[in-house]
């Protein structure tokens, strides 16, 4: 068996990104997918190249509106696994091809629903492409690079203080004011891990349940899931002082902790390219160059600069007055050599690449996470390959993608001699309170990546388990770790004891899943790798989600690093057309390496439920920053295909798909296709009138004058005023809020929708309000956890649970190999 799902026949309904990027993880583990496409344009067909995301498909052309299609594609429902669509609220009811039709006829069907906002959301009638979502939620404005975090912008915190004498394009990266278009369309390629997910756990659900479902996701739940660190409250917060203060800085910098812009972590080399370091400090790179060669500092050396600076404690204008001393010196050398010594010193430090060199990259070809696809027009292209590996069912790139309805016949004569008897095997017919109810999850993951991916198997109704040592008790405050931990129990075990080791094996025989994220060396010295806990449960579902790929395991890998190593931060800063390397809350490499985990182990645990075989789970940032990049594609030798890419500005991909600055406000305009080129064009007559616009392809070739001419005619007036005017000429177009972030919270709908949630009975925060529900289930609906625990709440209650005595336990706390927390309850209010 080559992939997972093999056998699952599913149909794809569904365009943009979101949609097809998720039918795409079920194609490449083994899933047969049929794409239905529309007749008439694609309305993405000036911005996309469909060549990765519908790599492995058939493509069939079929006119839903015309009564034969219609039937044909009833006919293909009838015996389908998976259909997934991502037409607006409503239309698929028009069609007769909806939910309740699809399921009267086949019982067993899981239908996925991609939106822009959902179904039922007073918004549900505004246009669903990426940015104009991101315009409408704020994510644009989330995802500037703000000294300190957005939750401190949004806060009116001055973390520099109003005298500063530091340049305005040091502290923000560059020095243009208003919101960000990204390269990277972070609103979908979340919604498309989210639907891959809940597809996934809809298919895992009905091994038991015997039923399909409907399962619904959108880009606004996307981007709250993105968003779930900044978009955080609390009833009672105090810093480390005792002093009353915000939830967002108690929580966004925590005790010794600070979080700066990510592009502060971007030098400039000797032979113009561009390194990322991140989290070791800029004063080692200080030192190791401050001679005419390259050299490894003297550890006491280091140690005295790093007082001197104030270390990890320094105040912002401190830190940045380093990095301001340090980027000379990383001019001095070039990038390779750079690298070579922070890898030898095991320093945090990767090279900003293109995506073309990524999928170049002899160590992740080596590794198999690169494809190369024959593919009839361009010839061999290489692509990324799969983006989880999972150890039995490995899955695989089968083929390129297909011409244009080049299965269109085919597919009319199955539908023609389509049964509705295909047998697939009914399960028990039990219920379940979640697609994951019943499995047992241990997450001894660190920082981000690993622990989101636990989260996410918990709001699918998996118990899961916390298990850190006490060291991790200041990480575990933060806003980020309370995020990524909000629907667990927590155990303080120190498993670097024998007796912590053998709670933890304890552990381990009586649990479904084991999440791993440290580094494979040091899993292994712990004795918590693979080989280790296998021999203890042999069913186990192990996930190991790492920086890099093996070539690179033993080296610190981080979100920023990662997303330098796969082309990310290259695209997102429009490097390509004359830019800077930029990182930001849409990279998603922490959060994706956590979504792709949760999918990969979804997935295994499928196919343990048919065969009872448990395996490996390989996840890792890098790939999930391919995946925000996979539009993109090479040659074996490294060839760039002409593409849209952002410009040096970030405000958009071409003229027509961008921000634009009013004369009070922003605006994002998304004009595709000739409809909405009409639209445009009535609603402000210059453009009209003008010969060298005529055409897509004039308006290509002189897009640059398109883009002065629209941003002088936009100038005239304000951002509500021009909203109002294309709006109601039906050019697609928000206004890009600066505001979101400081409502959602108390959004009555949001709330009601259990998008945002309130839970009381933190022991220090007291009630907390964070985001919620991520998929809709109609059949298995877990309910939304929290609030997130703190270090050590449920170490005696969970030892309790697996067997254990309260003596035994109180021995373990002697021993300080067990740890439980008498954190009181906050008693004052901000």
């Amino acid at each position: 068996m080559t992939g997972v799902l093999s056998g699952v026949l599913v149909l794809d309904l569904s365009w943009g990104i979101a949609g097809p990027a998720a039918a795409m993880l079920l194609c490449t583990h083994g899933a047969e997918v049929t794409r239905i496409e529309r007749p008439g344009e694609d309305p993405f067909a000036d911005w996309l190249d469909y060549r990765v995301y519908h790599r492995g498909k058939r493509s069939a052309v079929l006119d839903l509106a015309d009564t034969a299609d219609r039937d044909r594609f009833l006919a293909l429902a009838s015996t389908a696994d998976v259909v997934i669509e991502s037409f607006a609220p409503g239309v698929t009811a028009r069609f007769g091809i909806d939910y309740p039709t699809l399921s009267a006829r086949n019982e067993r069907l899981v239908y996925c629903s991609i939106t822009g906002y959902g179904p039922e959301s007073q918004h549900r009638d505004r246009p669903a492409y990426d940015q104009l979502v991101a315009a409408r939620t704020g994510f644009q404005w989330e995802v500037r690079a703000w000294p300190g975090s957005s939750a401190d912008h949004v806060a009116g915190r001055d973390l520099f203080g109003p005298s500063t004498d530091l340049p305005a394009d040091e502290r923000h990266w560059f020095d243009r004011s208003g919101p960000v278009f990204t390269a990277t369309p972070a609103p979908s390629i979340s919604t498309a891990y989210l639907a891959a997910l809940g597809t996934s756990a809809a298919l895992r659900a009905r091994e038991t349940t015997g039923r399909g479902q409907l399962v619904e996701t959108s880009l606004l739940q996307g981007i709250v899931a993105y968003q779930g660190s900044m978009w955080q409250r609390s009833e009672h917060a105090s810093d480390i002082t005792g002093r009353p203060t915000s939830m967002g800085e108690i929580m966004n910098h925590g005790p010794g902790i600070t979080i700066m812009s990510g592009s502060w972590c971007f030098y400039e080399c000797a032979d113009g390219r561009w390194i990322n370091q991140w989290t070791s400090r800029p004063e080692w790179a200080i030192l190791a160059g401050a001679g005419d060669e390259l050299r490894h500092p003297d550890p006491a050396e280091l140690d005295a600069f790093l007082a001197k600076t104030g270390g990890r404690n320094a105040d912002l204008a401190t830190l940045l007055r380093v990095r301001m001393q340090a980027k000379p010196i990383f001019a001095k050398f070039p990038q390779a050599d750079w690298v070579r010594l922070a890898a030898e010193a095991s320093v945090a430090l990767q090279p900003v690449r293109p995506p073309e060199e990524v999928l170049c990259d002899p160590a992740l070809i080596e590794d198999g996470w690169i494809a190369d696809v024959d593919d009839p027009e361009l010839g061999a292209l290489r692509q990324p390959g799969v983006f989880y590996r999972l150890g039995l069912t490995p899955g695989s790139v089968r083929r390129a993608a297909p011409r244009r309805g080049q299965h269109t016949q085919a597919v009319r004569d199955e539908a023609a001699t389509m049964s509705a008897a295909r047998t697939i095997a009914v399960g028990p017919g039990r219920s379940l309170a979640g697609p994951l109810a019943g499995i047992r999850v241990l997450d001894f993951g660190l920082a981000v990546a690993g622990p989101w991916g636990g989260e996410l198997l918990a709001q699918l109704g998996a118990e899961v388990i916390k298990i850190d040592p006490p060291k991790q008790n200041m990480w575990l405050s933060t806003n980020m770790a309370m995020k990524v931990n909000r629907s667990k129990r927590h155990v303080s075990l120190d498993v670097k004891s024998a007796e912590g080791l053998d709670v933890a094996y304890e552990l381990v025989r009586q649990s479904d899943v084991v999440l791993m994220n440290i580094r494979p060396q040091a899993a292994a010295k712990l004795r918590l790798d693979y080989d280790s806990l296998r021999a203890v449960n042999p069913t186990l579902v192990y996930c190991r989600t790492a920086g890099f790929d093996r070539s690179r395991a033993h080296l610190p890998g981080n979100d920023q690093t990662g997303n330098a190593l796969g082309g990310t931060e290259w695209e997102d800063g429009g490097m390509a057309r004359g830019g800077r390397p930029y990182f930001s809350g849409a990279s998603g490499g922490d959060l994706g390496n956590g979504y792709l985990s949760a999918i990969g182990i979804v997935q295994a645990l499928y196919h343990r439920d048919r065969t009872g075989e448990g395996q490996e789970v390989h996840t890792n940032i890098v790939n999930a920053s391919m995946f925000s990049s996979a539009r993109v594609y090479t040659t074996p030798v490294g060839q760039r295909f002409e593409r849209p890419t952002v410009d040096p500005e970030m405000l958009g991909l071409g003229a027509l798909y961008r921000l634009y600055q009013c004369r009070e406000g922003w605006l994002c305009v998304a004009a595709f296709g000739e409809a909405h080129w009409a639209a445009l064009a009535r609603a402000i007559p210059v453009l009209a009138n003008d010969e060298h616009f005529a055409t897509r392809e004039l308006r290509s070739t002189n897009n640059d004058a398109l883009a002065c001419v629209l941003d002088e005619q936009l100038r005239s007036d304000s951002a509500e005023h021009w909203f109002a005017l294309l709006d109601r000429a039906g050019v697609p177009c928000e206004i890009s809020s600066n505001q979101f972030s400081q409502i959602v919270l108390d959004d009555p709908e949001l709330r009601e929708r259990e998008l945002i949630v309130s839970r009381e009975g933190h022991l220090v925060h007291g009630r907390m309000e964070m985001f919620g529900r991520l998929i809709e289930f109609s059949d298995t609906r877990a309910e939304v956890g929290g609030p997130p625990a703190i270090p050590g709440q449920h170490s005696r209650e969970v030892l309790r649970q697996f067997g254990y005595s309260d003596a035994q336990i109180d021995q373990l706390c002697a021993a300080s190999v067990l740890f439980e927390t008498t954190a009181p309850v906050a008693a004052s209010t901000v």
